[in-house]
């Protein structure tokens, strides 16, 4: 699949203090905005270390705990991360499954109870390589977020048990089951637990159509809300999406062209995996 996309992570960061627009001036004011960051997390480690340093021998309430140097330092960091990965707008081309790995990464206990690594150190060096990384990175990831959401829209009559769906292929018109649940106020809204898929599902169209992703609060799971919540059917230039009383969404998809970029990308995801099998002439 010929998915040709400039770096993302470059095309959408902008330096909020320069109007700069050529590439170089873009690469110049994000090395600056990468050591100022550094700098600023320098200055914070400092500063706590000195307010510790004023409370040494100061009586304190019982119940007042003061964090050590060493977490509140790698509290700090993790912030920094945060916002870098923010600002780079990165969650909204990575797959669920990727973004859940970052997530964690950014989120979990740093002391040793965490599932995945913590990210390194927030130094210059370890920033930029971050970033040159994910410019390198940013096609395979875009494509696995295509894949996830092909397989996410083909649960297959087996599955599904709806005749609207298909295995192999995303058609036109899609039932998504058990994507909207009931809200205390009467009206549909998406299911919490699907709010990844559906974002990824706005993101993925919009980047096939050249037009970058949908940031927040913008994707497509608010959006459906926003719509369902005044009870009327969603619509927007890539699809409509209908809430029902089961839980199940009826998207109609508008533009084909996209539809057969995402049937592509599925078609060869299934034939370039390893434990497909073969029968009578046909991939599975």
């Amino acid at each position: 699949m010929n998915i040709t996309t400039t770096p993302l992570a470059m095309q959408i960061w902008r330096d909020p203090n320069s109007s700069g627009e050529t590439p170089e001036e873009k690469a110049v004011a994000l090395r600056l905005s990468i050591t100022e960051r550094v700098a600023a997390v320098t200055r914070l480690k400092e500063r706590y270390a000195i307010a510790l340093d004023y409370l040494k021998g100061v009586p304190l309430p019982y119940d007042c705990k003061i964090p050590e140097l060493t977490d509140e330092c790698l509290e700090i960091e993790r912030c920094a991360w945060r916002s870098f990965i923010d600002d780079l707008h990165l969650r909204e081309v990575l797959s669920v499954k990727a973004r859940e790995k970052l997530d964690n990464q950014l989120n979990q206990d740093r002391r040793g109870y965490g599932r995945e690594p913590p990210l390194p150190p927030f130094t210059e060096e370890n920033v930029w390589g971050f970033f040159e990384q994910t410019c390198n990175g940013i096609g395979d990831m875009f494509k696995e977020a295509v894949v996830e959401v092909f397989k996410w829209l083909t649960p297959g009559q087996k599955w599904s048990g709806l005749k609207t769906n298909s295995d192999f292929r995303v058609g036109m018109k899609v039932i998504c089951c058990r994507a909207a649940e009931h809200t205390y106020s009467g009206y549909m809204r998406t299911n919490y637990n699907l709010h990844a898929e559906v974002e990824a599902l706005g993101n993925v169209l919009s980047l096939l159509a050249g037009k970058g992703t949908r940031k927040h609060p913008n994707d497509l799971a608010n959006a459906w809300n926003t719509a369902w919540a005044k009870r009327e059917i969603y619509e927007d230039e890539y699809m409509t999406a209908k809430p029902f009383e089961n839980g199940n969404v009826h998207i109609t998809f508008k533009q084909k062209d996209l539809i057969d970029q995402l049937n592509q990308a599925g078609a060869e995801a299934a034939l370039g995996s390893p434990d497909r099998q073969e029968s009578r002439g046909f991939s599975h």
